[in-house]
């Protein structure tokens, strides 16, 4: 019984001596006299600390099926670019997606539309253009030989397709060659058809052929939009050559060339390799071509990937790792970009710079913004990404 009553004693003396501490706390901080231990916390929190901000750049997707890409070293790309003096259709306009209208449209422009009976020749852009500046006609797949051609000449990274409405039914089973672009104006893929001087577009926003596909398996692609040539006139009138050519319903099905280097690697044969998105429509409906099932079908040639990233892969889009230090900023820099040239980047307003994959910035008490892009050897520059860091108390 005395251990108790000596134990609740101690007790109620210690409880005593804290409070008459954090009394004494209180009068002291009132008074604008600190204890050195509440100093250094007070301090601390003067001091604040550096913390990332959330930023929702574009997102990156590796390169998984498509590594190569067309050679700026080539002598093709400046021999093509002086021949036909393309430098001339892009002349004076700086828009990355107003110089890509202009240069399909001097491709329609330059080449007759041909289906039946197309100008022979070796099949290749230089053949090709040759033969249709005197007067030669050419069907969908040397159109989009030559747009690639073009496209990537100028540091555009573009690549081949074919598509179709792919039913068994008469007339429904034809087969389309077109090109996708990457805008990085948009920071996507892009449709675009030079025969017939052609994207699509949903709510003003150019389609890339998934997503035109998409909109024909759900509702015939009742919200998708045609626009024509370089002032891009809109219409939803059917076209009056072909049903389905210049036509959503030409993307029923789609797949992608893995070649995508054929006009700088010529006269090598290129890959007969391709990629088909291998998702529910893939996997429970047939994709027709004459009447037949598609010559891909049951083929080593054939790449049915169930990953749409794998197929729209991001050229030029970084992806980054940064580590934060006492008062500096660490980043390493990642892209898969065609011809890179350089990284690039900037703080806040100031001119942009070449840099290396991995930098280091000294930090500033305040929103801290620096932007990156890819530049290649084009001068063709990349989406901004992102990288805030702000000082908080």
């Amino acid at each position: 019984m005395k251990d108790k009553n000596l134990h609740n004693l101690k007790e109620k003396k210690m409880n005593s001596m804290l409070k008459t501490t954090m009394i004494l706390m209180i009068g002291f901080i009132a008074l604008g006299i600190v204890p050195m231990a509440g100093e250094k916390a007070l301090k601390a929190a003067e001091q604040g600390e550096f913390v990332l901000v959330p930023v929702e750049n574009p997102k990156y997707n590796r390169n998984e099926l498509f590594p190569a890409y067309e050679n700026y070293y080539s002598p093709r790309v400046k021999k093509l670019r002086d021949r036909y003096s393309l430098d001339q259709v892009v002349a004076g306009e700086c828009d990355e997606w107003k110089r890509i209208l202009l240069l399909r449209h001097w491709i329609r422009a330059n080449i007759d539309i041909e289906n039946v009976n197309p100008t022979k020749t070796r099949g290749d852009t230089f053949g090709i253009l040759d033969a249709a500046l005197k007067g030669g006609g050419f069907h969908c797949t040397h159109f989009s030989i030559v747009q690639h051609a073009v496209y990537n000449s100028f540091g555009y990274v573009t690549r081949r397709l074919g598509s179709g409405p792919g039913l068994k039914s008469k007339g429904k089973g034809g087969h389309h060659g077109i090109n996708e672009v990457w805008v990085n104006k948009f920071c996507k893929w892009v449709l675009i058809d030079g025969k017939y001087d052609l994207h699509y577009e949903k709510d003003g926003i150019p389609l890339s052929a998934l997503e035109i596909r998409d909109e024909v398996w759900k509702d015939d692609a009742r919200s998708v939009v045609r626009c024509f040539g370089p002032d891009c006139k809109r219409t939803t009138e059917l076209y009056k050559d072909e049903s389905w050519g210049p036509h959503p319903e030409a993307y029923r099905w789609v797949s992608w060339e893995t070649s995508t280097n054929r006009f700088t690697s010529f006269p090598a044969p290129g890959s007969s390799c391709l990629v088909m998105y291998a998702d529910d429509i893939y996997k429970n409906n047939t994709w027709f071509r004459s009447s037949k099932p598609h010559w891909a079908y049951n083929t080593p040639s054939l790449i049915a990937t169930p990953v749409r990233d794998w197929i729209y892969w991001t050229p030029n889009v970084i992806t980054s790792k940064v580590t934060l230090k006492s008062d500096s900023v660490s980043v390493r820099l990642t892209s898969f970009t065609p011809n890179l040239r350089s990284y690039q980047a900037k703080r806040g307003s100031a001119a942009w710079v070449d840099c290396d994959e991995s930098v280091e910035f000294p930090l500033k008490k305040e929103l801290n913004d620096f932007a990156f892009r890819t530049i290649n050897l084009f001068g063709v520059t990349g989406p901004e990404h992102h990288v805030k860091v702000d000082w908080k108390k």
